[in-house]
């Protein structure tokens, strides 16, 4: 989302998470242009976007978004939504809300992490900007961590940590005007995902081993 405020003269940039549609692009030379609001306005950058698995790209945030972007292997994602909503809209599982369709999707917790990590990837383009405005990427909540790159630049220094946080990075000094910018964002789910077949094993033998008369 773009935003112009009056009083700082910011324009705010609200990136629904991963938490991501597509619009057309089919080439780098063919990145989508980002309108600057007027001042109260807002502008989303809810479409656009492509995903991929991480372990299939074999270069970092920094040479991803420094080179011109190519679409071939990317998969359009689904923005707002999570790494298995663009799963399922580009159909690599069976609607789970059918019949036993959802035990098709693998756990993460069999899987590993990798499985879930994705790097979403949205191009655009800027026309030239005002002197007295600066540009701010809003995140309304990744989950779970995240780091983000704009033109071979890591704009998160820290990485962003936490279940549907949200924050704010000014991008002004990375911006490209009347050039294709490449945004780019690794999510990786948490480090701990968790097994969910512990508590029924340890419940089922708390039930073997329980007194019938306590």
């Amino acid at each position: 989302m773009i935003r112009s405020m009056k009083t700082n003269r910011f324009i705010y940039f609200f990136l629904y998470a991963l938490v991501f549609g597509n619009t057309g692009v089919g080439y780098a030379q063919q990145a989508n242009l980002v309108q600057i609001p007027e001042t109260g306005s807002k502008t989303l950058l809810n479409s656009g976007w492509y995903a991929r698995r991480a372990n299939e790209i074999r270069i970092d945030g920094n040479q991803l978004t420094m080179q011109p972007f190519k679409p071939d292997g990317w998969m359009k994602a689904t923005v707002p939504g999570t790494v298995l909503t663009t799963m399922l809209d580009n159909n690599m599982f069976p609607d789970p809300e059918v019949s036993l369709n959802n035990n098709l999707i693998p756990d993460i917790y069999l899987v590993g992490r990798d499985f879930y990590t994705f790097w979403f990837v949205r191009p655009f383009e800027v026309k030239e900007l005002e002197k007295d405005k600066q540009v701010w990427l809003n995140f309304r909540g990744i989950n779970y961590k995240a780091e983000i790159f704009l033109n071979g630049k890591r704009i998160n220094h820290t990485t962003h940590e936490g279940m549907f946080l949200r924050q704010s990075y000014c991008i002004t000094p990375y911006l490209k005007e009347n050039e294709v910018n490449v945004l780019a964002v690794i999510v990786h789910p948490p480090d701990h995902p968790g097994n969910p077949y512990q508590r029924q094993i340890r419940s089922q033998e708390a039930a073997a081993h329980r007194c019938p008369y306590c």
